[in-house]
């Protein structure tokens, strides 16, 4: 098992900082470092000739030279730091979503949403944090406490207490000045909130964006969202570059005030101005440093944790790595053949021994108990799974041999909770469909679903926005803009999970027009509840326990399979008359 210490680097490596960023950067913390170990030297000779009664003007204006110089190369390498880490953390970003896309349903099964988001979102910023912050701070770290360590043993007690004050009161000048950066942090952790949300949505409803292909459209969404965190994200990068310098003259005159009191010292014989710049150079030179080893431990563990968590997402196999190139035939014939399946991990068999026919211009319905396998049959036709044995063909042809994107383009799934995600009804209706739509074609397809009243109706028509879950329609809304979007489609083959369900009678009665349209011509494959609702299909396909107990007519099932029978009894306490068929007899 390979080190998180390998999968660290090689994420760094993943994310391409820029060499010559990085290497200006390190140059720059390196100029700033031996301009901070010399400042205190040009002190200290400035110091010595004010002992000795002479003041240099020149050696002054060198000194306050050298201080700007610091801390402008000191700014330019923490914004160049800044831009090479949002680069990064956007590009380890964007690889992750695109991996994520790109798995199948099967994975999502054994980790939660949330926890897919958190390693796009935090995971990543802890790697851009160490590799871009923390590294470099532990180098020019490094680099004063070796310059410093020579004269550790000259300190002295009372300017040990005077120091500690001085630094405590250079902190209340800082203090006030970080809350300026308040307001973008806030602006921040809304936009990454916003983007953790719309991920979320988008791999909790991971079956619709398969379902219609929509995997591009996500990624481009996505993607945005990312550059505009990386464009908020060097705001704040300009705002503290801006900062420090107030910041450094802050310690700056902490500085000040022990070099008075050293010197009133060394004027009273008691430590010589040697010891007083050396103290003065090296114990400010120690404080900061150690503090940047602290921190760097704490991110280096946070940045090898998240790197494991980030590796084996992408060393995950995807969900199309050897993808068909067998032509699909419309209009054929979808067959199971011995047909068993077993989620991964568990011991029971949800499908056994399925052999079924899904015949073009027929509606099939699937009924049968909770948890008998009507679902999984579903799932298995979309491709979300592949069978644990037996084939599933379409004309001939197994349909893993199939591109996976064309074949799911040639199904059409309307289900029960008719999800809608984030953007517009224009947005939901050609929802990853490929090409642009005019205004008639969707106005078309919206009077054919029936949605096209009370869409007008709406604030801004089609343009109108969903919020999230289309908590701003009703069911029977939800379910009619999905339709919609299948008449765009215009697919092969139509699957209707309990699209009926949860109605109530008149709009049920006004889906159901809807639908009728809709079935004309394709491969229809319905999954009710309702025993009234699939009574009109062709051939009725009763599930029991992972197992077709009985498939005929609702007149040959009623008449020849006493459970069928049964459901029917208690559903309307006598055989039925049809009321409304759902697909030409």
């Amino acid at each position: 098992m390979r080190s998180s210490h390998h999968d660290l680097w090689r994420l760094i490596r993943t994310g391409q900082p820029s060499p010559v960023a990085l290497s200006m950067a390190t140059l720059a913390a390196m100029v700033s470092v031996a301009g901070t170990l010399w400042f205190p030297i040009q002190i200290r000779q400035i110091i010595d000739r004010f002992s000795s009664g002479g003041v240099d003007v020149g050696a002054i204006v060198g000194l306050v030279a050298i201080l700007a110089g610091t801390s402008l190369v000191g700014a330019l390498s923490a914004y160049l730091l800044a831009r090479v880490g949002y680069q990064l953390v956007a590009r380890l970003r964007q690889r992750l979503v695109d991996k994520l896309l790109s798995l199948p349903v099967a994975s999502f099964d054994s980790e939660s949403s949330g926890e897919r988001v958190s390693r796009v979102v935090r995971d990543c910023e802890s790697i851009s944090e160490l590799i871009t912050r923390q590294l470099i701070n532990l180098l020019s770290g490094v680099l004063l406490l070796a310059g410093s360590t020579v004269v550790l043993l000259l300190l002295d007690v009372r300017l040990t207490l005077t120091l500690l004050g001085s630094i405590g009161a250079a902190f209340a000048i800082m203090i006030p000045i970080a809350f300026l950066l308040d307001g973008l942090s806030r602006r921040i952790q809304d936009r990454t909130a916003r983007f953790s949300g719309i991920l979320t949505h988008i791999f909790q409803e991971i079956r619709l964006v398969k379902a219609f292909t929509a995997e591009p459209r996500e990624r481009r969404r996505s993607h945005e969202e990312i550059d505009d965190l990386k464009r908020l994200g060097l705001r704040v990068a300009r705002v503290n570059v801006l900062l420090e310098p107030l910041m450094r003259l802050a310690m700056t005159l902490a500085i000040i005030v022990i070099l008075l009191y050293g010197a009133a010292r060394v004027a009273a014989g008691e430590i010589t101005v040697g010891t007083l710049t050396a103290f003065i150079l090296y114990i400010f030179n120690v404080v900061t440093p150690l503090m940047q080893l602290t921190h760097f431990t704490a991110e280096l563990q946070k940045a090898k944790g998240a790197s494991v968590r980030i590796a084996a997402i992408l060393g995950e196999t995807e969900e199309e790595p050897h993808p068909g190139d067998a032509p699909r035939i419309p209009g054929s014939l979808l067959e199971f053949h011995n047909v068993s399946f077993a989620y991964e991990g568990r011991q029971s068999t949800v499908l056994r021994g399925i052999d079924l026919r899904f015949e073009p211009g027929k509606t099939t319905a699937l009924v049968g108990t909770s948890g008998s396998g009507k679902t999984t049959l579903l799932a298995l036709i979309e491709r979300f799974y592949s069978p644990s044995g037996g084939r599933i063909v379409y004309g001939g042809r197994a349909i893993a041999e199939l591109p996976l994107r064309q074949w799911r383009a040639s199904i059409g799934y309307v289900a029960q909770s008719a999800p809608v995600m984030p953007g517009s009804v224009r947005d939901n209706i050609a929802y990853g469909l490929d090409g642009e739509f005019s205004d008639e074609q969707l106005r078309s397809a919206a009077r054919r679903a029936g949605a096209l009243d009370f869409i007008e109706k709406m604030p801004q028509g089609f343009d109108t926005v969903l919020i999230e879950q289309g908590n701003n329609l009703s069911g029977g809304q939800r379910q009619r803009i999905a339709i919609a979007r299948m008449f765009l489609r215009d697919p092969d083959i139509l699957i209707l999970d309990e699209a009926t369900s949860n109605l109530d009678s008149e709009t049920e009665h006004q889906v159901k027009l809807a639908l009728e349209e809709l079935m004309q011509g394709r491969t229809n494959i319905i999954v009710a509840h309702r025993l009234s609702t699939v009574m009109h299909a062709d051939r009725i396909c009763f599930l029991d326990n992972g197992r077709i107990s009985g498939i005929g007519s609702h007149a040959e099932l009623l008449a020849t399979h006493p459970y069928y029978a049964r459901l029917v009894e208690r559903q309307f306490q006598r055989p039925p008359e049809p009321e409304l068929a759902l697909a030409p007899g």
